[in-house]
């Protein structure tokens, strides 16, 4: 790095910083002096245009700085900020100091009557269930059925979330305290409660299928649903064939466990779309005979490429578990319509965006090291090897409700949690030990 060049950089940087009219020419000065410098780094070019693009008062003249920058740095998250503000996709009042903690936000304890709605048959006003089997609201007298499809307002589609804006206002940091909400029933008149952190559920007295759809502003809307794919009866056979083919497992499990009726609920899952680019480097041994072995340096360029990467929003079952069960397919996703909700229990997302970001960052981290390990280093003996996901760019999120039975069942006196994907069948939950795991367990010293 030239010294000069450096200095150059210091002094236009420094000038920009002050946000006086008379310091904005000396700034222009000194940064597109170092964007004339042959010997200025990418970096230090990258930096220039970001400053001349806050001093410009010309929206256009801004623009082109701003792409400047992304030309040498597509990851820049400041660049991204000032073009969704330049694109009215970000108003400036929006945006937050980052380095101010956000307060959760408190729901309103008593909802008003045109924030919550109850959904009942239009023909006679009964009460309305979901039936997986039928992809159908299906009312409980009647029999009149309301497919998904008519339920989702006409003309709605899944619209992938501008990241980048959202994370630079309070929306992309905020969560939910858990507070219960007290509604009133529109059909029957009696007051019950809904648990803290749902938003649905049933009025214990006349039935009558209740959903808060009062927005504040301050969280952010679901964008997509997935519906069950099946039924209570089905996701207990799911589960009775879990524990018939678990391992290690004690011999009668299958036989002498007491399985509770699953409870359906929607719960809330971020998903990401990133791209970009990650560079990794590592030394790989080489044999130069005589059993003499060189490590020589090798590097490359992985490319980043990840459509609704799903990251759970809640903590309602233990991670592991929701880890597990993670693997829903988005082409299955339907626009968010809140009849969908009427008769099941559905959770708000307590995992604010920005925290569900990094797990996203991590997983993609992870995901492009074993793509590495298992092809451009397969049969290598390699050390040292270490990856770079500052090129890595989240480009956009949407927030899905997906399905999920949970129950428990139990054996010998214990209780344990088991969930079921409600697309997949797939079951994740917690087991017995059998004798030779708790005999392994007291030779190791675990619990």
């Amino acid at each position: 790095m030239s010294e000069s060049v450096r200095q150059l950089l210091v002094r236009g940087v420094a000038a920009a910083k002050t946000g006086q009219a008379r310091d904005k020419e000396e700034a222009r000065y000194y940064l597109e002096w170092v964007l004339r410098s042959g010997d200025a780094t990418s970096d230090q070019k990258s930096t220039a245009w970001l400053w001349l693009s806050q001093i410009e008062d010309d929206p256009k003249k801004k623009r082109d700085c701003l792409e400047y920058v992304l030309a040498f740095d597509p990851a820049n998250g400041a660049a991204r900020r000032g073009l969704a503000l330049l694109d009215g996709r970000l108003k400036a009042e929006e945006l937050i100091n980052p380095n101010q903690p956000l307060e959760p936000v408190q729901p309103q304890a008593t909802p008003p009557p045109s924030g919550v709605r109850r959904y009942t048959c239009p023909k006679c006003g009964g009460n309305m269930s979901y039936l997986a089997g039928k992809r159908s609201l299906v009312c409980d007298y009647c029999g009149n059925r309301l497919h998904e499809y008519q339920a989702i307002q006409q003309g709605a589609l899944i619209t992938e979330q501008d990241f980048t804006a959202a994370l630079a206002t309070a929306k992309g940091h905020r969560w939910e305290l858990p507070s219960e909400r007290t509604l009133k029933c529109e059909g029957c008149g009696a007051a019950f409660a809904l648990p803290p952190l749902q938003v649905s559920g049933k009025c214990p007295f006349c039935g009558s299928a209740h959903v808060v759809t009062a927005n504040t502003g301050e969280l952010i809307e679901p964008e997509a649903i997935l519906p069950f794919q099946f039924d209570a009866d089905a996701a207990s056979k799911h589960i009775r064939r879990w524990l018939d083919e678990l391992r290690f497992r004690p011999g009668d499990l299958d036989n002498r466990a007491a399985i509770g009726k699953p409870r359906k609920v929607f719960l809330p899952f971020w998903t990401f779309d990133l791209g970009g680019t990650m560079n990794w480097r590592a030394l790989v041994a080489e044999n130069r005979g005589n059993n003499n072995t060189e490590w020589v340096p090798r590097n490359g360029l992985y490319l980043v490429y990840h459509d609704d990467l799903c990251v759970p929003a809640t903590r309602a079952i233990p991670k592991d578990l929701l880890d597990d069960l993670a693997d829903y397919d988005p082409k299955a996703l339907v626009p968010y319509a809140a009849e969908l909700l009427s008769d099941t229990a559905t959770e708000i997302y307590q995992i604010p965006l920005a925290n569900a970001s990094l797990v996203a960052r991590q997983r993609a981290l992870r995901l492009g090291e074993d793509h590495i390990g298992s092809h451009d280093l397969a049969g290598e003996h390699y050390r040292d090897f270490a990856m770079n996901s500052s090129g890595l760019i989240i480009e956009s999120y949407k927030l899905a409700l997906l399905p999920m039975w949970i129950t428990r069942y139990r054996y010998k006196k214990t209780s344990f949690v088991v969930a079921v994907n409600g697309q997949s069948g797939k079951v994740a939950g917690q087991a017995p030990r059998s004798g030779l795991q708790k005999a392994l367990a007291g030779l190791f010293g675990q619990n």
